[in-house]
């Protein structure tokens, strides 16, 4: 289906850009849970979806990054410390997508993945509830043992100035489980870190889109690095995919300032679960009904943010 000779195929990938744009400055994503699947259902191998997904996380990062950190959306801090730490992740399970790609079973367990962790951090968010209690109540709603075990150790990390704090030992499980799925799903990491950073540590859904934008930057550009070195990254295809983003982000983040915490956690936690329909038709070879599905759900969820909240008064 992927025709680079075909002026419709450039179109098409310019307008996956803007749209994806949109829902990366609205959502706090690099946009590619949703364009890494849709370049494959496209017609590239996923080995080459994964690559050119992360050029572009790379790319429209920046740009939703920078606005978000001028709104004063950004934990700064907690962004530097999980993009570094995400390298170790992503050195680790880049070298897996490209032996398995060999192997010819990297679309296989790739799909597998991004469906079951699409599902999961959908339900997660959507049960999710605000507290609005003091900073230990707050982490004492973690519903994983592990984190409740290394929540105290520390040293910790302050949050917030009203004395919501985390254990460093934290923000570590947590970068390296976002490195490992960056560098094997080849996204920004932004569909998993917004659900973990609201879910585990209840920072608040606006800080917590920010600071994943910009931990998206730091983690990104070594991913796509490590994917350029093995030529997996298609260049020409990424830049026009960018370019098409530039106005989609502004549209995006616009639109995140009119729009309430809880409503945007319920908006983004559907936007999950539907997503994974769409792969999931992929993986049963319904190849054409799924790239209807998925651009149709993209578009739909770009035009809601634009008409429904960017122009809105809150």
């Amino acid at each position: 289906m992927f025709n680079p000779t075909s002026i419709y195929t450039w179109l098409i990938l310019m307008l996956l850009g803007f749209n994806t744009g949109i829902l990366s400055g609205f959502f706090g994503i690099g946009g590619c849970f949703i364009l890494t699947p849709l370049l494959n259902i496209m017609g590239l191998s996923m080995a080459n979806a994964v690559g050119t997904g992360l050029f572009f996380a790379v790319m429209v990062s920046i740009f939703g990054g920078i606005k978000h950190y001028l709104a004063g959306n950004t934990l700064l801090k907690i962004s530097i410390i999980m993009g570094s730490l995400s390298f170790i992740g992503i050195q680790i399970s880049q070298p897996l997508v490209i032996y398995l790609d060999k192997l010819n079973l990297a679309d296989f367990y790739i799909r597998l993945l991004y469906i079951v962790l699409l599902l999961a951090l959908g339900i997660l968010t959507l049960n999710k509830k605000q507290v609005h209690s003091s900073s230990e109540k707050r982490i004492n709603h973690n519903p994983i043992s592990m984190f409740q075990k290394l929540k105290n150790i520390p040293p910790r990390v302050l949050i917030y100035p009203e004395g919501l704090s985390v254990s460093i030992w934290v923000l570590i499980v947590i970068a390296l489980f976002i490195g490992l799925l960056q560098g094997f799903l080849g996204v920004g990491g932004g569909f998993i870190l917004v659900p973990v950073l609201i879910v585990f540590l209840n920072i608040k859904p606006h800080h917590a889109i920010g600071t994943s934008l910009v931990t998206i930057i730091i983690s990104s550009i070594f991913a796509t690095f490590l994917y350029l070195q093995d030529g997996k990254v298609l260049i020409p295809v990424s830049l026009v995919l960018g370019l098409g983003s530039l106005a989609g982000v502004n549209f995006g983040v616009r639109a995140t300032c009119n729009i309430g915490g809880e409503k945007l956690k319920y908006l983004y936690s559907i936007f999950l679960i539907l997503t994974s329909i769409g792969i999931i038709l992929k993986s049963l070879n319904y190849s054409v009904i799924s790239l209807s599905y998925m651009l149709i759900l993209s578009m739909s969820m770009g035009f809601l943010v634009i008409f429904g909240y960017c122009f809105q008064k809150k």
